[in-house]
């Protein structure tokens, strides 16, 4: 791999605020909830993960078990975009090297390292911004330079939908932006929201797969969907099962239609066949390899939790729904196991896999993600003499539009907003749980991790 320093090759995801965290409240099980995390975390480095699985011998590159043989290829072009691509960029970049004729990846504003054959553009997320379009089109010129005989290396991860945006034709900029943001912030699904979104693209769906071809191409994904399905995690190059009527029904579900931007809903008033994206590509010249699973987080956990003493139960690698609802959940069973034993007995681990979302109506008063309304739902319910901590993070390091990973909070939390003359549950219900978890000192801030997989809970009862 070549002479690396340490923070190159290690994930930058430990918890940076550690001691802060620690300092208050159940601070053992505290502790225990962050060595865990930081052991999951570095259980899925793309960067390692890429090495795994991408190798030179000799004249041929070997992917995932699958030889190409160099010196019949003319090009090897690297394309790629979302919160892990970096890491994985930085892999491909020491074993291809000079013989990378072209490359760009597009990752998150503030994840940006320079690398020496492949290019690095940063841009918005989860609302794109101007760079994300210009990224778009600078990945669809790559892709229409590749030929018969040249290799296409696509990196995809989560986020890829708002760093690198290309609009079909008649939706503006902006119209992309507001339609982003009401799908965010309306509740749907992960899946709702990516259907939508690749019924408006040029490059989703597997359109960027009909620019790439005749070439042949390689995609590698660090998977951040339930249940690690190719179809969403290989978005650009992966044929689509989702309709342009499934989009449309979505909008309407969530009460977006009417609020959705006018050549937004012409667009989708009246069906053609060229709105639909590609139901098939070549299997021959399309071929995948899903480096990192949603697995390998909760599995790493479970892991990190028995060898600390702890019984291991996963309740779930498919948390869904309103955030802070799903925290009360997992809070209400450990609080049972907690008192009676049942479902299981303390010392125990309670670790739960998905991403949930945050329905907001009206104007929020301050800031938040997903994990940190699921760590103060989860405490709503909790007393001092509950001895359970929950710990909830966004596995990329940045929760929702904030900086901070996510939220540790036991049955001190509410306690300590209180003294502070707080009103935690109004506070979260007004969506101001970035600023109450930092004055509760419950805010996990990891900083960019390199990594996206799904979100990981992890409820410790003492």
């Amino acid at each position: 791999m070549g002479a690396l320093d340490y923070d190159t090759i290690r994930i930058p995801g430990a918890v940076k605020n550690r001691e802060e965290l620690i300092s208050h409240g159940l601070a053992a099980g505290r502790e225990a909830c962050l060595d865990i995390m930081d052991h999951a975390l570095a259980a899925v480095d793309p960067y390692l993960a890429t090495h795994g699985a991408v190798r030179l011998e000799g004249d041929n590159l070997i992917m995932d078990g699958r030889s190409v043989f160099l010196p019949a290829i003319e090009h090897i072009y690297v394309i790629g975009a979302g919160k892990a691509t970096m890491r994985q960029a930085v892999a491909l970049d020491e074993i291809l090297g000079e013989r990378i004729s072209d490359g760009l990846v597009v990752v998150k504003h503030g994840q940006k390292k320079e690398l020496s054959h492949i290019r690095v553009m940063e841009s918005a997320h989860p609302v794109p911004d101007a760079q994300s379009f210009a990224a778009g089109e600078e990945i669809m010129a790559i892709a229409r330079k590749a030929g018969e005989k040249d290799l296409v290396i696509c990196l995809m991860s989560g986020g890829v939908s708002a760093t690198c945006c290309a609009p079909v034709r008649g939706i503006t900029h902006d119209d992309k932006v507001e339609i982003n943001r009401l799908l965010v912030q309306s509740g749907a699904q992960v899946t709702e929201i990516m259907t939508v979104r690749r019924h408006l693209s040029r490059i989703k769906g597997g359109r960027l797969g009909l620019l790439i071809r005749p070439a042949a191409c390689m995609t590698l994904t660090v998977s951040d969907a339930i249940g690690d399905p190719l179809e969403w995690n290989a978005d650009w190059t992966h044929p689509d099962s989702s309709t342009f009527q499934e989009a449309v029904d979505i909008l309407h579900r969530y009460g977006i239609w009417d609020r959705a931007p006018e050549r937004v809903r012409h667009y989708f008033s009246e069906f053609s066949q060229d709105k639909e994206t590609p139901k098939e590509l070549d299997r021959h010249r399309f071929w995948y390899c899903m480096t990192v699973k949603t697995s390998d987080i909760w599995k790493a956990a479970r892991e990190k939790a028995e060898t600390l003493g702890f019984s291991a139960h996963v309740l779930t690698t498919e948390l869904k729904g309103e955030s802070r609802e799903a925290g009360r959940v997992i809070a209400s069973i450990a609080r049972e196991a907690g008192q009676s034993g049942m479902p299981f007995k303390a010392p125990c681990a309670l670790i739960a896999s998905g991403e949930t979302g945050v329905r907001i109506s009206g104007s929020p008063k301050g800031a938040g993600g997903a994990n940190q309304e699921l760590g103060c739902g989860a405490c709503l319910d909790l007393t001092p003499e509950d001895r359970v901590v929950i710990c909830a993070l966004d596995t990329d390091g940045t929760d929702g539009p904030t900086k901070y990973a996510g939220s540790l909070t036991d049955g001190f939390s509410t306690a300590r907003a209180k003294e502070l003359g707080l009103d935690f549950h109004r506070e979260l219900m007004e969506h101001n749980s970035t600023e109450l978890l930092k004055q509760t000192g419950d805010i996990v801030y990891t900083g960019h991790t390199g990594s996206n997989v799904n979100d990981l809970v992890v409820c410790l009862v003492l």
